[in-house]
């Protein structure tokens, strides 16, 4: 009998391709486990819609970690288990630090909206595929928002993090990122393993009894919670460094059988 109990997997780069695509294989895996009884989990970046327009996959979750682990949402009864929300003045002066720096936009993932700075949205150089509103950054809506995410033309991700890190932000919001030239301010003390040991805890299995699949580094915390870790794909190489094992994009199901969760 296998010891592995759970499968947490990221999204983007990790399962799902450019346009919101998922190869056959994977699909067929992700509905071995349900038929097996084995609890899928997503944690990603993503906000809920983004991952319900996923729809092929969405309703085979028992859990989506969503916001980089600052939403719960069980597709299954439709239920919001937990969420957690930047302090306003935390978000406030994260706006203050993006209106001082040319070059920087800002997107904020507020519970009751998507607000985009003109500036991020040509960096990001497509409108989002869900509901959004461009905003200025001195109109900011005074909301609740599970985090903030700041793009930059030229600063690295990691140069990103140094500065705001010498800001005082690293003490004030758990900074991290999944793509180039951006980075991810979330609540203090949240991040993929909170949210993923919270919804693994829900749904009664251990943290050692799971394996993770990511690429990017808001997976690597979310890496060192559970008993086994595959990073895919070209993934970071600190993801890589951290991983048990490797996986070329698209090899979710040869590993799900490799370990014996599916069968060939």
């Amino acid at each position: 009998m296998t010891q592995w109990r759970a499968v947490v997997t990221d999204l983007d780069g990790t399962v799902v391709g450019p346009g919101d695509t998922i190869d056959p294989a994977t699909l067929n895996a992700v509905a071995q486990l349900r038929f097996r009884g084995v609890p899928l989990l997503a944690a990603t970046a993503r906000t809920r819609n983004g991952v319900e327009r996923l729809s092929a996959l969405a309703g085979q979750l028992a859990v989506a970690v969503c916001h980089n682990g600052a939403l719960g949402w069980s597709p299954t009864g439709n239920r919001t288990l937990w969420q957690r929300t930047l302090d306003a003045g935390t978000l406030s002066e994260l706006a203050t630090f993006v209106r001082a720096r040319p070059g920087a936009g800002l997107a904020v993932f507020g519970v009751a909206s998507w607000d985009i700075t003109p500036e991020y949205l040509a960096l990001r150089r497509r409108p989002p595929p869900e509901p959004w509103r461009e905003v200025t950054i001195g109109d900011i809506a005074d909301q609740p928002a599970y985090g903030v995410a700041i793009r930059h033309a030229t600063l690295t991700s990691d140069e990103l993090i140094a500065e705001l890190t010498a800001a005082g932000f690293a003490g004030r919001a758990t900074l991290t990122y999944s793509a180039p030239h951006l980075i991810e301010a979330g609540p203090l003390g949240v991040d993929k393993a909170a949210g993923v040991s919270r919804a693994l805890d829900w749904l009664g299995v251990r943290p050692e009894n799971a394996v993770a699949f990511g690429d990017m580094p808001n997976d690597l915390s979310m890496f060192a919670l559970v008993g086994h870790s595959v990073a895919v794909g070209d993934a970071h190489p600190a993801v890589r460094a951290a991983a048990t094992a490797h996986a070329p994009f698209g090899g979710f199901a040869r590993c799900l059988t490799e370990l014996g969760l599916i069968g060939s």
